[in-house]
């Protein structure tokens, strides 16, 4: 159900968005999600704590009621969509461009940072002898990760739209690997901090930049597929980061899977000049 929601979501979103402006209209839709994503945790547990255990799942359902009624009362262009899509019916093997399996290679590789971050990052902080923070200072940095990550996407959007999205693309995932290396070498948790603002930005502008990559290239009338073959890309690199990190770091050193994963980011940007087209 999970993956069925998010593809459609991706989809209607694709379908959605301006060809005018779409960087700065997506950029601002991603900022909300975000926020939301920031304020949801908050609230939830301070209804928990005040009130019942019930109370946010309440509201949790009112609020998907809410958003049904808003998609069902959406305005789509669905009949030109089904039309066009009818009339030029496009195969899977017409899809595989080199331009789609460029930006398919770039985000399954881009899976291994994301992996990283998610699964791994929180034990090397609480581990590495350079922090050896606590569980509240590793929530604090995470905190501003994403609190940077949800403003400058508001922004971010707009500078795509005026530079490209595949020079955002090269210089976002450059970005994510010079951080990688400045935190195997920086001690201190402000220090740490300071670094998770600019790491928020720079995978904003990752996230942010491939979407608006993929939906500016991929051919009219086949949204799903599309978008269901770029997140079975995502799928695959999930599949294969998580062991490969897992084993590193267990049975090589905890910094050797930053560089692992920091050598992966680097490589990824450098791909882009060359399977990504202007």
């Amino acid at each position: 159900m999970i993956s069925a929601y998010t593809i459609s979501n991706k989809a209607m979103i694709a379908e959605l968005l301006p060809s005018s402006g779409r960087g700065q209209t997506y950029g601002r839709y991603r900022s909300v999600v975000s926020m939301g994503g920031i304020l949801g945790p908050i609230l939830g547990g301070y209804l928990t704590n005040a009130f019942s255990y019930s109370i946010p799942f309440y509201i949790y359902a009112g609020v998907g009621i809410i958003s049904l009624i808003a998609v069902v009362y959406m305005k789509v262009d669905g009949e030109q969509t089904e039309t066009s899509s009818t009339a030029n019916p496009i195969k899977t093997r017409d899809l595989m461009t080199k331009t789609f399996l460029g930006i398919l290679i770039i985000r399954m590789l881009y899976i291994f940072n994301f992996i990283f971050r998610q699964d791994t990052l929180q034990i090397y902080l609480n581990e590495s002898s350079n922090f050896n923070v606590s569980e509240t200072e590793i929530g604090i940095y995470m905190g501003v990760v994403r609190f940077s990550t949800a403003l400058s996407q508001l922004f971010l959007g707009t500078l795509t739209d005026r530079i490209g999205s595949k020079k955002m693309i090269i210089s976002s995932l450059f970005l994510i690997g010079v951080t990688n290396i400045i935190m195997i070498n920086i001690t201190g948790t402000y220090p740490l901090y300071s670094l998770g603002l600019i790491q928020g930005i720079s995978i904003a502008a990752a996230n942010l930049s491939m979407m608006i990559y993929l939906i500016s290239t991929m051919p009219k009338g086949r949204t799903g597929m599309v978008m269901g073959i770029y997140s079975e890309f995502e799928n695959i690199g999930g599949l294969f980061s998580s062991p490969l990190i897992g084993m590193i770091y267990d049975n090589v050193s905890p910094s050797a899977s930053v560089l692992f994963v920091t050598s992966i980011v680097i490589s990824n940007s450098v791909l882009s000049v060359f399977l990504l087209r202007s």
